[in-house]
């Protein structure tokens, strides 16, 4: 509980407007993170990695978005189970049964239960004043999303990115191209990853070595590299504002390293701030390593003001 009411803690005293979790306990958002946050001004939507293990109820865990209800309205929600994904990739694009030994090879390298959650968002003002031509700029959405944790399985992580970002394709254009977006959450990926490759530049070099055919990884899961693509023009916050990405974002004594981002759309949001990541001789203040008495979570917590930029100026 004391670790709990740290999180809330720091939450509150940061004062965000849009706060993304990961590695929430179903039951803990039940039985306190909900209240905690709704009672400081939140309102917010959860949703659970796919499996419930038996006998585990309430034990699984999932990613959390909130938003203070003072500045934005919801205007809709929308949740991703990459299990899913990879049921129709086996069934409708690769025409496979899922009960063939190529099918079931496949379903098992890429159903690891990991989720995302969107939310469109409108600016409470706008909310209030009109209820009926709504215009993109006023809104923004928000992909949160805990990828596979498994360092031996890049091309999984690189597969459910891919896939995260032709849904956010979909997603956002049936709303209007003008709609800002952020992608924030646990990617478990390094700036040196075929992960973040596609998300700063929209593809992956043809060499990276987390592109592989499968072989002693199992089967190869992805498609040709000419079509590890996708049409979102990205930023990485703590890299536009501060010129390079943090030494840390997860410290540990197995990694210590970056696996934690917030991308925007260019075209329509900046970031005006990103808070500095504290040095080792903070974290390693109160413990060897995190989570501490200080640092209630393993991963440090990334903050950002971002702005939405208008055809005719800002907001």
């Amino acid at each position: 509980m004391a670790s709990f009411q740290n999180i809330i803690r720091e939450i509150v005293d940061v004062g965000p407007d849009i706060v993304c979790l990961q590695e929430v306990q179903a039951d803990h958002y039940e039985s306190h993170l909900y209240s905690a946050m709704h009672e400081a001004g939140f309102e917010g939507v959860y949703k659970q990695k796919t499996r419930q293990a038996m006998g585990m109820t309430g034990k699984v865990d999932g990613c959390a978005l909130f938003w203070r209800r003072t500045k934005f309205h919801l205007i809709e929600s929308y949740s991703i189970e990459f299990n899913e994904l990879a049921q129709r990739q086996v069934t409708t694009v690769m025409g496979l049964n899922p009960r063939s030994e190529e099918g079931a090879s496949i379903l098992n390298k890429l159903s690891k239960d990991n989720v995302a959650q969107l939310v469109v968002l409108e600016l409470a003002q706008q909310s209030m004043s009109s209820r009926t031509n709504r215009d993109p700029i006023n809104q923004v959405c928000v992909a949160n999303t805990h990828l596979y944790s498994n360092k031996d399985c890049p091309d999984v992580k690189l597969w459910q990115t891919l896939h995260l970002l032709q849904e956010l394709e979909t997603f956002v254009m049936a709303r209007g191209t003008n709609l800002p977006l952020m992608i924030c959450g646990d990617f478990n990926s390094t700036p040196e990853s075929a992960v973040y490759d596609l998300l700063s530049r929209q593809q992956v070099h043809p060499g990276h070595p987390d592109v592989n055919s499968g072989d002693e990884n199992g089967p190869n899961v992805l498609p040709d590299i000419m079509n590890i693509t996708h049409s979102h023009v990205l930023g990485s916050v703590y890299l536009s504002v501060l010129g390079e990405e943090p030494k840390f974002t997860n410290y540990t004594m197995q990694f210590k390293g970056v696996l934690d981002y917030m991308w925007y759309s260019t075209q329509n949001l900046r970031p005006l701030s990103a808070a500095p990541i504290p040095d080792e001789s903070a974290i390693t203040r109160h413990g060897d390593a995190l989570p501490s008495t200080q640092y209630s979570s393993d991963h440090i917590m990334q903050i950002s003001d971002m702005q939405i930029m208008l055809s005719g100026g800002a907001r």
